[in-house]
């Protein structure tokens, strides 16, 4: 077999396997997209969004900042430093998981501050209060809450 064959051969084995992966990352982003979409539609079924912030009309006169935000979408906040040449480093195996937040911060005789998440971590779908889990239904969210404002406020 010529040199000339033997790259031929190589091109098209190359080429089957660069189809092959592309397959397979089209197919990754399709499920990424599907348990975007689950994450958003179960903290906006559960109104997340809407408990925090009537938490802060009602509990703290509206003094309260709601901020909410989700991994997929970088905010100016978020990009990296210019001390370190503008790339962020990740370790090689290390995916970031996806996950919807959203946080009630308060200044109280200090900063305050209560965070809900929803996300997909090793063990699948999570809802954690201030890194609590909680079951992912209204009324535990409520109750977990109701139980993270008594605990920042010590009462």
């Amino acid at each position: 077999m010529t040199w000339r064959d033997t790259l031929q051969d190589l091109h098209e084995e190359l080429a089957e396997v660069r189809a092959q992966r592309s397959q397979r990352a089209k197919e990754e982003e399709r499920r990424r997209e599907a348990q975007r979409k689950e994450l958003t539609d179960l903290a906006t079924s559960l109104g997340i969004a809407s408990l925090l912030e009537e938490m802060n009309t009602v509990l703290l006169n509206g003094a309260g900042t709601l901020k909410t935000y989700s991994s997929w979408e970088k905010s100016p906040e978020d990009q990296p430093d210019d001390d370190d040449g503008g790339l962020l480093l990740l370790d090689e195996d290390e995916e970031e998981a996806d996950y919807v937040s959203a946080e009630l911060t308060w200044e109280e005789d200090g900063e305050r501050e209560i965070a809900v998440d929803v996300g997909y971590g090793e063990e699948g779908l999570y809802l954690q209060v201030n890194g609590v889990d909680v079951r992912p239904d209204r009324e535990a969210l409520e109750r977990s809450l109701v139980e993270a404002f008594r605990e920042e406020l010590e009462l």
